[in-house]
């Protein structure tokens, strides 16, 4: 199921649900396995060496392979980010990594990570961590031990339905809401109730997943209520196998490709990494060549290498530290310097675009202390006067907003020239009336609307904000609200702009400048077009942005000068800056 979506396999648009699956079995597995064990001297650790053995030597194999994918496909700083990914992968910590450092599971540039797909094995590693003391505590209970196990679901699938909208990707990476579907598991193993119509059941069960699979779309906050289908389905599957030896699922074929699924699913994702990175479309021929090679690449790690590193335990160690060590050493070399083009290397350098020359002078940092931020709020507590200070011989202008202000804050001084340009920001600021957040934003928001306004005159007032970013469903009604509460000033409102899962500079390193406008976030399309809606019926100036840097249907992400428009996932460079300003001039008509 989730190989084939992987793939982009016209019809599988379910298949995501095939890690939740491999949960529900995993789980059941665990609780067979264990429960034939416990008491025994010894027993615990007897399970984590065996659970190793049976897992790690195609973890390393494929984490070797992918690393030389990597090597071929990244910049040097490519290959140190693939280097830690692949340490996440390696110490089951993989969940944790992309939850704290990347965009969604979902997220258009999901692709780009090399490891992505460890982040189940993390989990399942993690369980097994906290399963035996589980395991140990419902032995307590005798033959009411499947209550601690009904009671650890009902929790975990209480916070994973609860707090799954609010915190999207913790709710898909982290064990807490991941373990009720692998308990679901152990709890049929536990109660191994005997089936009666084993064959029916068999049939709906694969059936609901065949359809599951055919018809669910509901990806964006996976996993939810819509997960207990697959769970229930799987469960049901098998129940249905308990004692029962004349059942489809342990027909020839499906116990080869059983045996085999977990290597095949291990060697999948590097391949459809490395088609990402690389640019190679998703076509069907494409995608089959790499289903096949995935298929070979697995059954090659089961029948070889797993085989030979389960009998030598020690030259499993060995060989981790050996490679380990030898990817540290060609990441340290840059050794992919040699082949990777200077123009995509230099890209790399916009990861440090706030330490360089024009970053203070575009946010207004050059002036004083006109941008409270989060890395100098705890010396910085408020706008200096000479940011906001207006004048008595120019007309005034106020610049008010988060980072999205700040960064065009530099430019709207040079070309509105003949203006004084006075700048009130704070980053991750809402520039509402009643914001909310942290202290530097609601400080200066409640200072800027309820008393400077008032109190001094503004000519012209701009606010600017990344509207994406807010989670403020009425966004746009108190936006309205903010502009209704001002008087004496024109008011415009300076539109989204474009952003991404991920830093534009990596996603330029990989995508053609043809290809990138697929890659948009959908948050910022659909925050501009309800801005634009709801703007327009109440007769408040727009500047609308977003497809400013195309004209017709072709989009460019780079300048004459070949300087990309964003130095990170949503902000514009200088020079792009200076662009976006001269259309918000000429739109504005000042």
């Amino acid at each position: 199921m989730v190989v084939l979506f992987h793939f982009k396999f016209s019809g599988f648009y379910g298949g995501y649900a095939g890690v939740d699956v491999f949960f529900v079995i995993s789980g059941f597995l665990m609780q067979e396995i264990c429960s034939r064990e416990i008491g025994k001297k010894g027993w615990v650790t007897n399970f984590y060496k065996k659970r190793f053995k049976r897992i790690y030597p195609a973890l390393l194999f494929a984490v070797c392979f992918t690393f030389f994918l990597i090597l071929y496909s990244e910049t040097p700083r490519g290959v140190d980010e693939g280097f830690h990914q692949a340490l996440s992968a390696l110490t089951f910590t993989s969940n944790i990594y992309y939850w704290l450092f990347t965009g969604g599971y979902f997220s258009t540039t999901s692709e780009f990570n090399w490891f992505l797909h460890t982040w189940s094995l993390s989990v399942e590693w993690q369980y097994y961590l906290i399963f035996p003391i589980a395991l140990w505590l419902s032995s307590k209970f005798k033959e009411y031990n499947w209550i601690v196990y009904l009671v650890l679901i009902a929790t975990s699938l209480f916070i994973c339905v609860h707090s799954g909208p609010s915190h999207l990707k913790a709710n898909f990476y982290l064990l807490p809401t991941r373990i009720w579907e692998l308990m679901t598991g152990a709890l049929v193993s536990t109660l191994k109730v005997r089936n009666k119509v084993p064959r029916i059941t068999e049939i709906a069960s694969i059936a609901a997943l065949i359809l599951f699979t055919l018809f669910s779309k509901d990806s964006d906050t996976w996993p939810n209520l819509e997960t207990i289908i697959p769970v229930i389905a799987t469960a049901l599957l098998l129940q249905a196998n308990i004692g029962n030896e004349k059942t489809i699922l342990r027909g020839f074929i499906f116990q080869k490709i059983g045996s085999a699924s977990y290597s095949i699913y291990l060697f999948h994702w590097p391949i459809i990494a490395f088609m990402a990175n690389n640019a190679i479309e998703f076509t069907l021929l494409n995608s089959v060549t790499g289903l096949f090679i995935s298929v070979i690449l697995g059954f090659f790690s089961y029948n070889y290498l797993e085989s030979f590193f389960i009998k030598n335990g020690k030259s499993l160690v060995a060989s981790t530290v050996i490679f380990t060590a030898l990817f540290f050493m060609l990441n340290k070399i840059g050794i992919s310097k040699m082949w990777t083009p200077d123009a995509i290397i230099e890209l790399d350098n916009y990861k440090n675009y706030i330490t360089g020359n024009y970053y203070n002078e575009q946010f207004g940092l050059n002036i004083g202390n006109c941008f409270i931020s989060s890395a100098n709020e705890k010396s910085v507590t408020t706008i200096d006067k000479k940011c906001i200070e207006p004048s008595t011989n120019k007309r005034n202008i106020l610049l008010i907003g988060d980072s999205h202000a700040a960064e065009i804050s530099g430019s709207m001084r040079r070309i509105f020239n003949g203006y004084n340009v006075m700048q009130a920001t704070a980053s991750g600021c809402m520039p509402l009336l009643k914001t909310t957040g942290e202290k530097r934003c609601t400080n200066l928001m409640n200072y800027m609307y309820n008393d400077f306004i008032r109190n001094n005159k503004i000519d012209y007032i701009f606010i600017s904000a990344f509207w994406g970013l807010s989670k403020d469903k009425n966004i746009d009604k108190n936006l309205i609200d903010t502009i209704n509460h001002i008087h004496g000033s024109k008011v415009y409102v300076i539109g989204q702009t474009k952003s991404f899962d991920i830093a534009f500079y990596k996603i330029a390193q990989k995508i053609k400048n043809k290809d990138i406008e697929a890659l948009v976030q959908k948050k910022s399309i659909d925050i501009n077009q309800k801005l634009i809606t709801t703007l327009k019926k109440e007769n408040i100036p727009y500047i609308d942005l977003f497809n400013a840097n195309c004209i017709k249907n072709e989009c460019n992400y780079f300048n004459a000068n070949n300087t990309p428009m964003l130095f990170d996932d949503n902000h514009l460079t200088k020079e792009w800056s200076d662009t976006y300003v001269d259309i918000i001039k000429t739109q504005s008509g000042l």
